[in-house]
């Protein structure tokens, strides 16, 4: 009888400790919205909304469990981790509420903007997953990094991010801020497979224009989702930018860049009549933007050389080769770091 009253004992006391301790361990953590958040204290698949991926995927390839539809060309230059596993969506960039609770991740990262709390508290309580919003301003990249290093258990190589981000892409928005007004380049960022849609200043889509010192010379209204805003030739008539950059999801086509250079109808425009039209390097995510992630930061190597190389004399084959080494975990030789800069000039048999 002793026997079994110690064992009764025993048990009893093992069911109490089991409902006392959460179903697993936690930790708290405050997001770069401000916002306190419990979440794992181990997180190992993360769903990455949107423009987040790159920067989630440079911290923990591994733990990223979702990426965009890239083509086999963009897989080539990133580290298989960023391919292995993934759940990667048909259309669009986005996964269903039923496609990311089959995942199954312990967290999701997704871009703190206007709005963004309400819609990270809904997507919490609809996927019974912790929401956490990361700031992807470039001028925040450098805590963004460090954040996402102790969130996903990787301080290391978040501080290495974020040191990189000190040393080398913070110094370019010190420099851009000494250029005068009178040598500023006049950019127009076209888009859409007839260049006729754009992004103005203050759009985080063309935030890397600003960050070099470029002046985005499209006078349109920022839209309230940051969509691309409809221009006339008879607007770029007026505006006549120094410098054409040309965005594309058909980039290997040269899609758009043709429709501008190869039109007659664009001729009036200096920067076309001069050949100043840029294919903006697209492999593996555009330099540039869409997404404007972490991605814009090997963006501000290219364009700040290109637009100003006297103000920024960088060795660009060795600052790509350091970038994707760091945030794409993937070691390419020069002649790789070559081949990817050479796609913001006009191909052979495309020129005008």
């Amino acid at each position: 009888m002793s026997i079994c009253r110690h064992t009764l004992h025993v048990l009893g006391l093992g069911a109490i400790l089991l409902l006392a301790a959460p179903a697993w361990a936690e930790r708290l953590v405050t997001d770069m919205a401000g916002r306190q958040v419990r979440i794992p204290d181990e997180v190992r698949r993360v769903y990455a909304v949107g423009h987040c991926i790159p920067m989630v995927g440079a911290v923990a390839p591994d733990k990223l469990a979702n990426n965009y539809r890239l083509g086999e060309p963009a897989w080539r230059f990133l580290s298989p981790a960023f391919r292995e596993g993934k759940i990667m969506p048909g259309t669009g960039n986005r996964l269903s509420d039923e496609e990311v609770m089959r995942m199954a991740p312990d967290l999701v990262i997704m871009e703190a903007m206007p709005g963004a709390m309400e819609h990270a508290e809904r997507l919490t309580a609809r996927l019974n997953t912790p929401v956490l919003l990361v700031d992807l301003d470039m001028h925040r990249y450098k805590p963004a990094f460090a954040f996402l290093g102790e969130v996903l258990q990787r301080p290391q190589q978040g501080k290495a991010l974020a040191d990189f981000v000190a040393t080398r892409l913070e110094p370019i928005a010190e420099r851009a801020r000494s250029i005068p007004a009178d040598k500023r380049v006049r950019v127009y960022y076209a888009e859409g497979p007839d260049g006729l849609s754009t992004n103005p200043a203050g759009s985080s889509h063309t935030q890397l224009l600003d960050f070099v010192g470029a002046v985005n010379v499209a006078q349109v209204a920022n839209l309230p989702d940051e969509g691309m805003s409809s221009v006339s030739l008879e607007q770029l008539y007026l505006w006549q930018p120094d410098l054409i950059l040309v965005w594309t999801p058909a980039a290997d086509r040269l899609t758009t860049w043709k429709a501008i250079a190869e039109n007659p109808l664009w001729q009036p425009v200096n920067a076309v009549k001069q050949g100043r039209v840029l294919q903006i390097p697209w492999l593996p995510f555009s330099w540039l933007d869409r997404p404007p992630g972490s991605n814009r930061i090997l963006g501000a190597f290219w364009l700040a050389r290109t637009l100003y190389p006297e103000v920024f004399p960088f060795d660009l084959t060795s600052l790509t080769q350091e970038y994707f080494r760091l945030f794409y975990h993937r070691d390419i030789s020069a002649a790789d770091a070559q081949y990817l800069l050479d796609l913001a000039r006009p191909r052979a048999g495309a020129e005008q």
